[in-house]
């Protein structure tokens, strides 16, 4: 029996689905060994995005860098380093946020920031655990602490841990060898134990109970220092306080990573009683605290090398683990359900006499690395195109503003006519000059033969319309990839005045076009600057103006007359430089050198908004570089209306069968 290849499509992704429910509902092995390179082929630039979002989050709230390496601490001394002190609670499950020892947790924001910009870049692929692992090393290096090669390949738990608590040290338990027991159990040691505690060289505790009976009298009480008792007493006299602002550990440096916390022992003025238990008089921990108070290269050492051995510690092998999409939740059944839809919806595409495309959603969010992992050499193949077809440049250009303001970019602008379906190309008049769909049809067939089924028409729209800029002397600009090809062409959107501008119209009509896309009067104006190259290619498009128009330079006006008279109707908008990407086009007009009434409109009734714009462009190129990529980007991101059927075309003129 033959099938349609639309139907092996449907069994293949039953296939799959299968495969992924099975794949969820057993546990996961974990790998045999991590490695710093595993992330290299898959998610090559993981690190950088994980030290960028701690910088920023760092800068905005200094406080974040300690909270995530407690984050890290205490996600790996429950059943290993699974990111499940991330997850949130649920109708069956009460998270491990929520016991006693944890509830002055902070940093979940964070960790949460830097899943969202990875999942963009590369997702369901790095996994929440090593994203932690990697803060955690970062926070370190940010307060002035070592750095280390981070070990990578963990995978998240699906289930929080029960009674998660019982397996972290007990801070008010000053007994050295229960210390020392709880680290073993984790097979850490007596010197990662105190390499490890040096971690309270930052940070701050949050509640008097972990230290109240050590100040109080209780046990302990008599290896403090009297005078920091006194002042931890009046501290705790204003609980509310305490809680807000937090007691340091190292009441000296509580922001900068160094030694000062175990010289605060030597003098006893550990905060909780695990840590001035580390300086037990004839003690292996005693000694190693007399050497890291003397010696921090000794301090930074064994504090990554201890790092790295307890971020080895495994989940049980009997957890399930996957990589979470969001570190706050596992893979739920929704999504196995909302799989399960689209693929029946597939399904019943296939039927005989069905040739109802399935609606797929637009992409939420655009990014610039959209294709790193599917087609990396993807901007390469554009530029090489265009290089080699510099004379259509201006074409390209007009073609990306053609099809974003009819629909949104979704490339329907390149769609050919069919029997059941109109072009957009044979809109009159705003389309029937247009040219360059043989360009981007050279781009599609090499990106084709590279990456089969994965580059949009529209993103190579966007491409090439970047790069056509930057060939001609403009600017260059980071363009968010993702756009999807629509299934469909409006001829009679093309042809509504409301969408693509009319060379003759005034400024209100055109401000009120722009503003229907979501443009403001600044990047009218600058994108009006795409006409510094170009040309109109009849008297249709300015003849009013040339003929009728006392707003004009008469010499100007002249010369384009003569042109029509002779049958000469194709101008350059900005007769200066024709070929080049300046700002020329605004010099002309200020001496009322424009040549469409769209053009001139800018200066001539522009008000004190687009009249001295076209003043600063005029006299700066940079501010009109900068603010016309960010008008490029802006207008790029135009959406189709969410019922449109899209889909990544395989040839940009005509939908896939």
């Amino acid at each position: 029996m033959a099938f349609s290849s639309r139907a092996v499509v449907a069994v293949a992704s039953v296939a799959l689905l299968v495969a992924a429910l099975a794949s969820t509902a057993a546990a996961e092995g974990n790998p045999v060994e991590y490695t710093e390179s595993y992330y290299d082929n898959t998610c090559p630039n993981a690190q950088n995005i994980v030290r960028s979002v701690m910088e920023r989050s760092v800068a905005a709230n200094p406080r974040m860098a300690p909270a995530i390496l407690r984050l890290f601490f205490h996600d790996c001394f429950v059943n290993g380093c699974d990111g499940s002190l991330l997850l949130d609670s649920t109708d069956s499950t009460e998270s491990e946020k929520e016991e006693k020892a944890n509830a002055s947790l902070a940093g979940f924001d964070v960790i949460d920031a830097i899943k969202s910009e990875l999942e963009r870049s590369c997702p369901a692929t790095v996994s929440c655990a090593d994203v932690l692992a990697l803060a955690s090393r970062d926070a370190v290096a940010m307060l002035g602490g070592p750095s280390w090669g981070v070990l990578l390949g963990r995978k998240d738990s699906r289930f929080v841990t029960k009674n998660a608590t019982e397996e972290l040290p007990d801070p008010r338990n000053g007994h050295l060898d229960v210390l020392l027991g709880v680290f073993r159990e984790h097979g850490l040691d007596e010197r990662d134990l105190t390499a490890l505690s040096g971690a309270h060289t930052v940070g701050k505790a949050h509640s008097c109970d972990n230290f109240e009976g050590r100040i109080d009298g209780g046990e302990g009480y008599d290896d403090i220092d009297p005078s920091y008792a006194a002042e931890l007493r009046r501290t705790c006299q204003r609980p509310d306080n305490c809680e807000e602002a937090g007691v340091p550990f190292d009441e000296r440096t509580p922001m900068k990573f160094d030694t000062l916390y175990y010289q605060d022992l030597l003098f006893k003025r550990g905060l909780l009683a695990t840590d001035q238990a580390l300086y037990t008089p004839g003690s292996w921990a005693g000694e190693l605290v007399l050497t890291y108070s003397r010696n921090q290269e000794a301090f930074f050492a064994d504090f990554a090398r201890a790092m790295v051995k307890m971020g080895n510690i495994r989940p049980d092998p009997w957890t399930p683990t996957e990589v979470r999409i969001k570190c706050s939740m596992g893979i739920s059944k929704s999504f196995f359900v909302a799989s399960l839809s689209l693929l029946l919806a597939v399904l019943a595409s296939t039927g005989e006499g069905s040739h109802q495309p399935v609606v797929m959603p637009v992409a939420m969010e655009l990014s610039a690395k959209y294709y790193r992992k599917t087609c990396p050499n993807v901007q390469n193949a554009v530029r090489t195109v265009m290089e080699h077809r510099l004379d259509m440049a201006p074409a390209v250009l007009r073609l990306f503003f053609h099809d974003c303001f009819v629909n949104g970019c979704d490339a329907s602008v390149l769609l050919n006519r069919t029997d059941t379906m109109e072009s957009e190309k044979d809109a009159e008049p705003a389309n029937t000059s247009l040219a360059g769909f043989d360009v981007i049809d050279e781009i599609k067939s090499v990106l084709e033969h590279d990456c089969p089924a994965t580059v949009s028409c529209a993103d190579i729209l966007a491409l090439a319309s970047r790069d056509a800029v930057a060939l001609l002397g403009g600017p260059r600009w980071s363009v968010p990839l993702g756009r999807m090809d629509s299934r469909q062409a409006s001829k009679a959107a093309a042809e509504d005045a409301n969408n693509l501008p009319n060379p003759n119209s005034d400024l209100g009509e055109l401000l009120r076009v722009f503003e229907t896309h979501g443009l403001d009067a600044r990047d009218f104006t600058a994108l009006s600057g795409a006409h510094t190259v170009g040309k109109a290619h009849s008297c249709d498009n300015y003849r009013d103006r040339v003929y009728g128009d006392h707003n004009i330079d008469p010499s100007f006006a002249a010369l384009r007359r003569r042109s029509c008279e002779q049958g000469r109707g194709e101008a350059p908008f900005d007769e200066q430089t024709p070929m080049r990407f300046d700002n020329k086009y605004y010099q002309d007009l200020l001496h009322r050198r424009g040549l469409l009434t769209s053009d001139q409109e800018l200066y001539t009734h522009g008000g004190e908004v687009t009249s001295e714009l076209v003043e600063l462009y005029a006299k700066s190129r940079k501010a009109f570089f900068a603010d016309f990529a960010r008008a490029m980007v802006k207008m790029g991101e135009i959406r189709p209306p969410e019922w449109i059927p899209v889909e990544v075309r395989l040839n940009c003129g005509m939908v896939n069968n």
